[in-house]
């Protein structure tokens, strides 16, 4: 890899994995503040105020839905849903979204969609969101899998703005 596409992935010892991608400096960057966070605390599920402030750059709120304020090539409409459900974690505490909520906040970004359960199949496959409950009762939560790769994601998109 050339020093302006570095890769890195960090394994906890309870199974959580997380991957950076970016330059080198933004990787040992990351890199040392996530080993600094897990030394100085021994809870390795602590979110990173970093990812808060980070999604703040990425996300406007509309009568309590938030949506994703910019448009880039680089956000499909599954990273769209990802980085969603992560600013409902970060910025309102909310673990699981009901459809309708979450089918707003696309639209309000700028998707298109017709069908949510289809949409997020691959991601459910991927174990990176998790569904519960039928028809309009449906909610999603966001697996640490999925977390990880929405925070990279943010990351990744924060660095070029």
């Amino acid at each position: 890899m050339n020093e302006n596409n570095c890769r890195i992935k960090i394994k906890y010892p309870n199974g959580f994995e997380i991957e950076i991608e970016g330059s080198k400096e933004f990787v040992l960057n990351q890199k040392k503040q996530i080993l600094t966070e897990t030394i100085m605390s021994q809870d390795s599920k602590k979110e990173p105020e970093n990812r808060k402030n980070s999604i703040k750059k990425l996300i406007d709120i509309k009568n309590d839905i938030p949506y994703i304020k910019i448009r880039s090539p680089d956000i499909d409409i599954q990273s769209a849903i990802l980085i969603i459900l992560t600013a409902y974690k970060d910025l309102f505490n909310q673990s699981s979204i009901n459809a309708i909520k979450l089918s707003k906040s696309i639209r309000l970004s700028g998707y298109i969609l017709k069908r949510i359960d289809r949409t997020v199949i691959n991601l459910i496959k991927e174990n990176k969101i998790e569904s519960f409950g039928t028809k309009r009762k449906r909610t999603y939560s966001i697996t640490d899998k999925g977390l990880a790769a929405a925070t990279i994601k943010i990351y990744n998109l924060t660095e070029k703005t």
